[in-house]
């Protein structure tokens, strides 16, 4: 049989004229409804679970019912609109309890709710549904007038729950009333809930001796409970205080250590603290008569740990920041604009001096050429053809190259169009590998389509970052077009605000690039001596360095993992050599890798959880 539920919220005052023999008798002669097999089921979890550390948590969630299945709970709420309502519960407590109730079952549990409104009519507000927002609204629409038909709301719900009620469902209907109410009616409808198996809990409000006798008679006679309130701001207790599927209360452990659970209606909630590794949870139920029933399931927590990638590389032995010649051409701008202050300072001032420590650094067999823009005519002159070789390539020593900046001094226009036009004939018949740094503060003032001269360039082989240097408020626009030149010249854009991120910038760019993909996307970009760590989630990857000839690295990553990969050439031999250690627990969404994985919706990141 199935097993289903009315749950009567009610303030009545009953006339009382029928003799004790009227009473109804358990079941109405067949037999008073016992408690059936208490049953308890957890929901497992919704996703596979990670954890960036050592622990997460996990809300565990389920249905416990000694009356009727645990699979499915279907709830009626009979709700009392009598116009009394609004001297015995002026501030519509009554509104506040059965919303409560509803908003703090399981928010996993499969169940359905509808909503009965009566007074002297019964009406069905809303039919068994899984929306508890709509549930919410209908609720706060009743209105409070006329009198009161317990009877009539009773037939309804249960109506309701014989055409759409699940079949092995725990079945609950939810009733409030303040007024009389017909007792031979009442009573019959009670008769019929016994046919139909369903279980009737009350809930008076009011301090109605009559009502209090024939509430308690019907919960008795149908297996339920019967609660009395006197005071209505007590009613949002009250209503998650019912048990209204026989359960007296769920507790929840894991690996032995016990967690407390919320009980409201059928439905539990606890939240549980996880180890990475195999845990055990087990739900322990015990009913109003005492039985209890454990339930347990075991969760894995993978660790969702970040991995770390640090490439350096060798040649002939020493560090280095390629593995073949390589050719690079910075383009600095030295327009009028770069007269602008920064720390206090001309940015021209600034930039003079990272670029004569950079011809310090930067290893003495990079083949360096230095071109400059907008340094040898005045702005008011419009010079748009104002770009000079100041340093070829080829040339010994970096000394030539600190001298040419030593002269910098911004004067003209932002021709860029035309300065990576005339760098293109720099480069000659180099067949090393080939690179442009542009170095500006600005777009281009002249008129040229410096993306259409970054993608013939690139077209050529020789590829282009853009650092935006002291843009300060610049608009975005303007950063928006020197980054389609990075991309247009297959390179990348960085800003620099001081004269720390020019450094930095000029690092990550005159180094062989090198991109990580997995399965065919690139979800990182480095470059060769720029000591950039890399946070990569764990998985397989392929390592591609723009070398002349291509060399590409497959590695695998696992949570934590902290690899020092260094490409080596020596005498015309390429090799890979790797060092392993163990990195500290590392959330991964900081990292390029991560946010581009997340945005691309992979589905091995999707069920990673954070808590």
């Amino acid at each position: 049989m199935r097993h289903m539920f009315v749950i009567f919220l009610t303030a009545l005052t009953f006339a009382c004229t029928s003799s004790n023999q009227d009473k109804l008798q358990p079941y109405a002669g067949l037999n008073k409804m016992a408690p059936g097999q208490l049953q308890v089921e957890m929901q497992p979890p919704a996703e596979d679970v990670f954890a960036t550390g050592e622990s997460v948590f996990l809300d565990v969630e389920g249905m416990a019912s000694a009356i009727g299945g645990v699979r499915h709970l279907d709830i009626m709420l009979v709700m009392d609109r009598s116009t009394s309502l609004k001297s015995t519960d002026p501030e519509d407590f009554r509104a506040a309890g059965a919303k409560s109730f509803v908003q703090n079952l399981s928010p996993r549990s499969d169940t359905l709710i509808g909503v009965v409104g009566f007074d002297s009519k019964s009406q069905l507000l809303q039919d068994l549904t899984a929306d508890r927002k709509r549930v919410a609204r209908t609720i706060d629409g009743m209105q409070r007038s006329g009198g009161t038909n317990i009877a009539a709301g009773m037939e309804n719900a249960l109506a309701e729950l014989a055409a759409n009620g699940r079949e092995g469902s725990s079945r609950l209907i939810l009733l409030f009333t303040d007024g009389k109410s017909n007792q031979r009616k009442a009573r019959e409808a009670t008769r019929q809930a016994q046919a139909q198996g369903v279980t009737v809990h009350t809930l008076l409000l009011g301090s109605s001796k009559g009502g209090a006798e024939i509430l308690e008679e019907i919960a008795q006679a149908t297996g339920g409970s019967f609660t009395q309130v006197d005071d209505p701001s007590k009613l949002p207790e009250a209503f998650l205080n019912l048990r209204t599927t026989g359960v007296e209360q769920v507790t929840l452990s894991v690996n032995g250590e016990t967690v407390p659970a919320r009980l409201t209606g059928g439905t539990f909630m606890g939240r549980v603290p996880l180890q990475l590794g195999e845990n055990r949870i087990v739900a322990r139920a015990t009913s109003l008569d005492e039985q209890v029933k454990e339930t347990a399931m075991t969760v894995n927590v993978g660790d969702a740990s970040c991995a770390a990638l640090d490439v350096d590389a060798t040649y002939e032995g020493l560090p280095a920041i390629s593995l073949n010649e390589r050719a690079v051409e910075i383009v600095i701008d030295a327009s009028r604009s770069m007269w602008g202050r920064m720390d206090g300072e001309p940015k021209m001032s600034v930039a003079k001096d990272i670029l004569l420590d950079a011809a310090d650094w930067l290893p003495q067999d990079l083949n360096l050429a230095l071109r400059a823009y907008g340094s040898e005519s005045q702005s008011d002159l419009n010079n748009c053809a104002d770009s000079t070789l100041m340093v070829p390539f080829g040339t010994e020593g970096r000394e030539q190259i600190r001298d040419s900046i030593n002269t910098l001094k911004p004067r003209g226009q932002t021709p860029i169009a035309f300065a990576l036009q005339q760098a293109a004939d720099d480069f000659a018949e180099l067949d090393s590998e080939r690179t442009i740094v542009l170095v500006t503060d600005g777009i281009e003032s002249c008129g040229g389509d410096p993306i259409a001269a970054a993608a013939a360039l690139q077209e050529a082989g020789i590829k282009i970052h853009v650092i935006g240097f002291g843009m300060g408020n610049a608009q975005d626009e303007d950063t928006a077009s020197l980054q389609s030149i990075a991309e247009a010249g297959a390179g990348r854009f960085l800003t620099a605000g001081s004269a720390a991120e020019l450094r930095k910038a000029l690092e990550a760019t005159v180094g062989t690039p090198f991109r990580v993909l997995q399965t065919g996307n690139v979800v990182a970009e480095g470059t060769l001596g720029s000591a950039e760590r890399l946070y990569l989630p764990q998985g397989d990857y392929r390592l591609e360095l723009d070398s002349v000839p291509r060399h590409e690295v497959e590695l695998s990553l696992q949570p934590r993992d902290q690899l020092a990969l260094t490409m080596q050439k020596s005498g015309g031999i390429f090799s890979v050599s790797e060092q392993r250690g163990e990195l500290p627990a590392t959330s991964c969404e900081e990292s390029v890798a991560w946010k581009k994985r997340v945005k691309d919706d992979t589905p091995a990141l999707s069920s990673v959880i954070q808590w």
